[in-house]
């Protein structure tokens, strides 16, 4: 499968047995996710667990974004980089992630987002932030929904050692957002209320998605 390392294949081995072992996990609907081609994966985000067991799930290499402070020691920079995880500087706003999400989508790669743009705070789906819209009306790829059920009862917010609770990974069928065909003139809060639209349409087919 594209984009994965031996040493990535490797890792996401160890996880699959940490996965199935310790929290008796379960993977639904694992096909739905394209082998090859730029597509972006939408999740929820309850936990710190979320990435890395979403990656697990899938059989193709996925790549993820991550704060640029977390890269700041070497040792943690190759492992992060050798995961597929790309740094993004906070500072600089959601332009420069949305130019490297573009960038890897453009060149064929699986990009995984969470379109709540933070944990959730009480383990409920949330609103959809209008920066998921934007890439996906511009990268027009297709979008695989996806919900992880128990990571916030594994590993809550401020705790750093998971509790062996059953997690469970559903993946939806792939959608192509159809985009209105005046897009390209669109400007301001009309443009901004078609990303909205988009944001809203991927949580809801993400709250769709029941074990």
């Amino acid at each position: 499968m594209t984009d994965a390392s031996l040493w990535y294949r490797f890792c996401r081995g160890i996880y699959r047995v940490y996965f199935r072992l310790y929290h008796r996990g379960r993977v639904i609907g694992r096909e739905h996710v394209p082998d090859t081609g730029g597509v972006i994966l939408a999740g929820n985000h309850v936990s710190f667990l979320d990435p890395p067991m979403f990656g697990q799930a899938c059989r193709r290499g996925l790549y993820f974004l991550a704060r640029d402070t977390l890269f700041r020691h070497p040792l943690a920079n190759w492992l992060l980089r050798s995961w597929n995880v790309r740094p993004i500087n906070r500072d600089k706003g959601d332009i420069g992630a949305m130019r490297l999400v573009l960038k890897m989508l453009a060149e064929g790669k699986g990009v995984v987002m969470f379109p709540e743009g933070t944990r959730s705070p009480d383990g409920q789906l949330q609103k959809a932030r209008a920066g998921i819209g934007m890439i996906v009306a511009r990268a027009r790829v297709p979008v695989v929904p996806m919900r992880i059920f128990g990571a916030e009862r594994a590993m809550p917010r401020g705790k750093m050692i998971p509790r062996p609770a059953k997690l469970t990974i559903i993946f939806g069928k792939p959608f192509v957002y159809p985009l209105p065909e005046n897009v390209e003139q669109l400007r301001g809060e009309e443009l901004k209320a078609v990303y909205q639209d988009i944001g809203d349409e991927i949580m809801r087919r993400i709250a769709q998605l029941q074990p």
